[in-house]
């Protein structure tokens, strides 16, 4: 019966074996593409020179889930590239691409060949795709029939700085009509080795299921081995029972009898200790469920309590934070008022020194303009007189004065004449902002009616005055007019002989940011006269302050302290630019609220 057993063993494993044998010769036209493809990346691969110097293992990268990582790592047991040991990885994502030399990419998988390109531009990794357009990778290779046929996209190359052995280059597709063909070519053969495929697949298929049929017979043969194995076992026990004498058979029952009378005791104490252990079993379940009721009730009102002390924390913590501020505002407010208080304290003394300093400051400027008003007004007298002696000595005695008498005598009278313009400008120059009310003022009339006074000036000299709008103002039409006067007569005096005067007058409105109604309006007197030197333009502004001698321009120096003492009447302000030989150029302001 044994002998029958191993034989249809033997029988089975042999039918299994040749199953696998079929299954062996239909994958072996697979399994050699596969290995093809392999040889072709790797002679690739050593036909190409990179860039830079390759590090001492050579690195080749497949993207995506594909067998070919298989087949790469076993050439790499067995060949080198570059003379260089070969390691094969596998990246599942493009941006975890890294320290590559050859990236292989098939266009089953979907990868976008110009994200992929773009990501690994000048980084030294060659891109070997399979499957994809023409020119649309470094070098493409496709699967025709039996063998494999590579292009070269040499723009891509060159922009990466690869360089292709001839040998690569020669046996490459030159155009796309080509490639299209071999992928079309490729497309079939596929189709063709899908349709193979397919067939072997029902073959196996159809052998599973003769293989399952054939297990299931082979199961019932060995369940039917294994019984009869047993029958033979039991008739074994059976005779060697037989063989026994009587009395053992006997001695033999007597003893299971007791045993069995003894295990029928067992039985029944068990059982009775059974029983009582379900009826405590029971209390300690009725206890327990009680229990449960019990806990769920203090689970509740503990949770009511949690609750409560949570939000009286919650409270606490508001009042904490509530007090805390209070005490930071007060803090600050005590603080900004102890700071208050000291700048107040200092502006109140500041504020009695100024309005000390205003008072005396105004005692001494009426005692000035007193000296002023009673030194000019005193002067005039004895001055009249001189003139007056003056006229009667030029008729009386005239004719007695030789050359030098006589020049002498106009010497006397021209000094005179000076000093009596000196007290007079002098006199109004104390008579300034005597007069506080102001009126509304059009500048531009005023100016109007000065430009025909001084119509001879302005022929004789040849000059030529240019003027916009001018706007109407609040203030003295009187001190007003002065001040556009000596500002009109200074250019066009202060001008070289060989240069007619041009004066160019504008005005422009400049606005208060934080108080609109406060502005001001400036008024510019631009020249193209002899200009300031920078040295002298800081008094330039200071009573009886001169640069030139009579010889050369005539004048008192009282012109422009006139000018700024009418301006800062008007609550103003005056300064100039100038440029010494190109011009000058007063800016005035008249605040346009007063």
């Amino acid at each position: 019966m044994m002998r029958g057993g191993s034989f249809l063993k033997s029988v089975i494993i042999i039918f299994f074996l040749g199953a696998l044998a079929s299954m062996s010769a239909q994958q072996q036209p697979s399994q050699v593409s596969r290995v093809q493809r392999a040889i072709y990346i790797f002679n690739i691969a050593q036909q190409v020179s990179w860039p830079e110097p390759l590090e001492e293992q050579f690195v080749i990268g497949v993207l995506g889930p594909d067998r070919t990582l298989i087949d790469l790592r076993a050439m790499a047991q067995q060949r080198r590239v570059q003379d260089r040991q070969v390691a094969v990885v596998n990246f599942l994502s493009i941006k975890d691409i890294q320290d590559v030399d050859v990236l292989y990419v098939n266009r089953k998988y979907n990868y976008q060949m110009p994200y992929v390109l773009q990501s690994l531009e000048n980084k030294g990794v060659l891109v070997i795709a399979e499957d994809y357009l023409f020119n649309s990778s470094m070098i493409n290779i496709v699967r025709v029939g039996e063998t494999f046929r590579h292009q070269i996209n040499q723009g891509l190359l060159s922009q990466n700085s690869f360089k292709v052995a001839p040998s690569l280059q020669s046996y490459a597709i030159a155009n796309s009509e080509k490639w299209q063909a071999l992928f079309e070519e490729a497309q079939d053969s596929l189709q063709t080795v899908l349709a193979n495929a397919k067939e072997k697949d029902e073959v196996i298929n159809r052998q599973e299921r003769e293989l399952l049929s054939q297990n299931e017979i082979i199961d019932t043969i060995q369940e039917i081995v294994k019984y009869k194995d047993n029958s033979i076992q039991e008739l074994r026990e059976v005779d060697k029972l037989q063989k026994k004498t009587i009395e053992d058979k006997r001695e033999i029952a007597q003893q299971l009898e007791i045993k069995i009378k003894n295990q029928l005791r067992e039985l029944d104490k068990q059982e009775v200790f059974l029983q009582n252990s379900k009826r405590e079993i029971k209390l300690r379940q009725d206890s327990i469920e009680v229990q449960k009721v019990s806990i769920s009730d203090q689970k509740k009102v503990l949770l009511e309590q949690s609750s409560e002390l949570d939000l009286r924390a919650t409270v606490n913590w508001l009042l904490t934070g509530i007090a805390l501020l209070f005490l930071i505002a007060g803090f600050v407010l005590y603080k900004n008022y102890r700071t208050k208080k000291k700048l107040i304290e200092q502006l109140t003394i500041q504020n009695a020194t100024i309005l000390e300093q205003k008072e005396e400051l105004s005692q001494k400027n009426e005692d000035l303009e007193q000296f002023a008003y009673i030194a000019s007004h005193d002067l005039q007298e004895p001055l009249n007189t001189i003139s007056s002696f003056i006229g009667l000595i030029r008729g009386d005695y005239g004719e007695q004065f030789d050359e030098v008498g006589m020049q002498s005598l106009e010497f006397i009278e021209e000094a005179s004449d000076r000093m009596a313009k000196l007290i007079n400008m002098l006199l109004e120059y104390s008579r300034i902002g005597k007069t506080r009310i102001f009126t509304q003022v059009d500048t531009h009339k005023v100016l109007q009616d000065l430009e025909k006074d001084i119509t001879s000036l302005v022929s004789r000299t040849g000059a030529t005055i240019n003027y916009t709008q001018l706007p109407v103002v609040s203030g003295s039409e009187v001190e007003l007019r002065l001040l556009f006067q000596n500002l009109i007569t200074n250019a066009l005096k202060f001008c070289p002989e060989d240069r007619r005067p041009i004066l160019n007058i504008s005005t422009t409105k400049v606005s208060n940011v934080d108080n609109p109604s406060q502005g001001m309006w400036q008024f510019s007197f631009s020249d193209n006269g002899i200009g300031i030197h920078q040295a002298h333009q800081d008094r330039i502004f200071s009573i009886f302050q001169r640069l030139h001698t009579n010889d050369e321009y005539e004048g008192t120096g009282i012109g422009l302290a006139h000018c700024k003492k009418i301006v800062s009447i008007h609550k103003g302000s005056i300064w100039l630019e100038s440029e010494l030989g190109k011009g000058t150029t007063f800016y005035f302001t008249i605040p346009y609220g007063i």
